[in-house]
């Protein structure tokens, strides 16, 4: 989930080689601090994106936003301090800033659940609390509009009365382009109080998505929400008989899976959608204010 999908100088990538242990061991698990390489990883928020889905839907026992927010920053979190404190790294910086994503205000559990994950990944991932505090700081942004506020004194409490009724608000699911790997847009974000979206290089309604490659069709692909009762549903996503094909690759590590022809599939924060073969997008979940 988290190892990068980019060939290395051997023609092999990092994501090839997770199930070489000595190599894995030797060049992840116990490398140097001062020898991190990132390039052995993928981008650090595509990454938790990852971690995060494959926590909400595992089957060993899948774990809320809330349940996850605790797990990084309560007893479960403490390896990392401690790792960070063993490589002399400013763990004050790291405490600060997962102290802030836990209690900031403005956001839903989720996303600071999802942001926590952010720090936690970039963190481990880097060696560097600064480049991971800094790259949180970015991401929280371009992806969530907003900023790593200061709390207030007297911080609203999270209880469970408060959970339900945002898993109700209209929700809002986001496409962010990857390019080589790495973040290179900010979200398009998509309402499910809206007739959805088409994506396609002459895709014209008001939340379509036209920012794609030159393999993609016209009128690609289209994406919405299907509402159910009380509140739940489902984002779906289908093809729209494009030339050169929609994958969906599922948060979880499933095999890629091609969408038929005017057929239509479920996704979820955490997929990746992948249009032609040099357009990919990660999915995010936001607030409801965020969409266009």
């Amino acid at each position: 989930m988290i190892l990068s999908e980019r060939p290395l100088a051997d023609g092999r990538s990092p994501q090839s080689r997770s199930s070489d242990r000595s190599w894995v061991s030797r060049f992840v698990v116990h490398a140097p601090a001062d020898a991190s390489q990132e390039r052995l990883f993928r981008d650090y928020g595509v990454a938790a994106q990852r971690v995060m889905n494959r926590l909400r839907t595992s089957r060993s026992g899948s774990r809320t936003c809330a349940e996850i927010l605790d797990m990084v920053c309560g007893e479960a979190g403490e390896p990392m301090v401690r790792a960070l404190e063993a490589s002399h790294d400013d763990v004050r910086l790291y405490r600060n800033a997962l102290a802030r994503v836990r209690d900031g205000e403005g956001y839903t559990v989720g996303e600071r659940a999802e942001a926590a994950l952010v720090l936690l990944v970039a963190a481990g991932c880097s060696a560097n609390v600064g480049r991971a505090v800094d790259y949180t700081t970015e991401y929280i942004r371009c992806l969530m509009g907003g900023r790593l506020g200061t709390p207030t004194s007297c911080p609203v409490s999270l209880d469970p009365k408060k959970t339900q009724v945002d898993l109700v608000l209209p929700r809002v699911l986001g496409f962010v382009r990857i390019v080589d790997g790495v973040i290179a847009s900010e979200p398009y974000w998509v309402s499910s109080g809206s007739a959805g979206a088409e994506i396609g290089a002459l895709a014209t309604g008001a939340e379509d998505i036209t920012d794609v490659a030159g393999d993609v069709s016209a009128h690609h692909a289209r994406v919405w929400y299907e509402a159910a009762d009380a509140g739940a549903g489902r984002w779906m996503l289908s093809d729209l008989g494009s030339s050169n094909g929609t994958v969906v690759v599922d948060g979880d590590g499933s095999a890629p899976l091609r969408i038929a022809k005017n057929e239509a599939v479920e996704i979820h924060p955490g997929d990746e959608v992948r249009l032609g073969s040099r357009t990919t997008f990660v999915l995010v979940e936001g607030a409801a204010e965020m969409a266009r």
